[in-house]
């Protein structure tokens, strides 16, 4: 039975291969490429949260091309990062790294509002272009010493062992499996979501506060000074619910290989069966393509929340 079953979920994942990733390539191919030419016109050249949306699509389309792309290749079993040791550690040092830092990048996002949204005129200064520009040149070094053990803890024929995939952590080295586990939970998972929650929520506090406070200077003084002296400009508050919305999805996808990856964790010493290993790289599966899921949807997340975005939609396609 557990033979038969093993058998029955190869064939499941496969599946799951061939066809999954083909609408998520469309969808975020097409999606990230107007991101990219939306987020690059002059009406953003000097927004600094439109600079980070702009540096997190840019790796986005990183994830989607060495990461998702092979996963589709594999379904067909074509996929050349199984069968070689160097492409197969240059993908997943990529697909990690692109993954980590596009979410940094919209963790930074939110510092960014939560910065701009206070009262506080130096916290509003605090977040320069060319802090913002440093901030991405640390987040990506960072990144570079954080996934760097890659290169020695991912190679092929790792199914052999009970692996998901020929290409995966060495199943004979519990070390490598506990710290690569641990490095993307952390670094590319648990510790964005936290600092894109916290300052999330510090955001949406201040724009309550600037709003309340509006109201009353509305009341108070004259007409023109009210249009020149608001603590946010009506651009910069209408790229908050993007940023929310990407934010609750972005926790989302990436809570199930979250709770995946320190299950590993936690039962890397437990004997497991041919059909309970099956299973969990069936689940795996699941949990890797629900996190791609991110990657590729941020346009169409942007375009129903974001007005501002919409209207250089529409200007970009020439409708309006």
């Amino acid at each position: 039975m557990a033979n038969t079953s093993s058998i029955n979920f190869v064939l499941l994942n496969q599946a799951i291969n061939r066809y999954v990733p083909v609408p998520l390539l469309f969808l975020g191919i097409i999606g990230n490429i107007l991101n990219i030419l939306i987020f690059v016109r002059h009406i953003f050249r000097n927004n600094i949260c439109a600079i980070f949306f702009l540096m997190s699509t840019v790796f986005d389309s990183f994830v989607i091309f060495v990461g998702l792309l092979p996963r589709l290749l594999n379904g067909f079993g074509v996929d050349p990062t199984q069968y070689s040791g160097i492409l197969c550690k240059l993908r997943f040092f990529i697909t990690y790294y692109a993954g980590y830092t596009a979410a940094w990048f919209i963790s930074l996002a939110c510092v960014e509002r939560y910065l701009r949204s206070s009262r506080n005129i130096h916290k509003r200064e605090m977040m320069s272009k060319k802090r913002a520009y440093v901030s991405i040149l640390c987040v990506l070094l960072f990144g570079i010493l954080v996934f760097g053990e890659q290169f020695y803890c991912i190679d092929i024929h790792q199914n052999l062992f009970g692996a998901p995939q020929s290409c995966y952590q060495l199943k004979q080295n519990i070390s490598c499996q506990v710290v690569d586990s641990l490095m993307q939970c952390l670094f590319e998972i648990l510790a964005p979501t936290f600092m894109m929650i916290i300052f999330g929520l510090l955001t949406v506090r201040n724009i309550r506060r600037s709003r309340h406070r509006v109201h009353v200077v509305h009341s108070n003084a004259p007409p023109l000074s009210t249009r020149t002296n608001r603590l946010i400009q009506k651009r910069d508050v209408q790229l908050v619910p993007m940023l929310l919305v990407q934010v609750t999805v972005f926790a989302v996808s990436a809570f199930p290989i979250s709770i995946y990856k320190i299950y590993c964790i936690v039962t890397i010493y437990n004997a497991k069966s041919v059909l309970q290993m099956s299973i969990e790289n069936t689940i795996f599966n699941v949990c890797v393509l629900s996190l791609f899921l991110n990657n590729t949807i941020t346009f169409y997340l942007y375009t129903l929340s974001g007005r501002v975005f919409r209207k250089e939609l529409m200007k970009l396609l020439h409708l309006s």
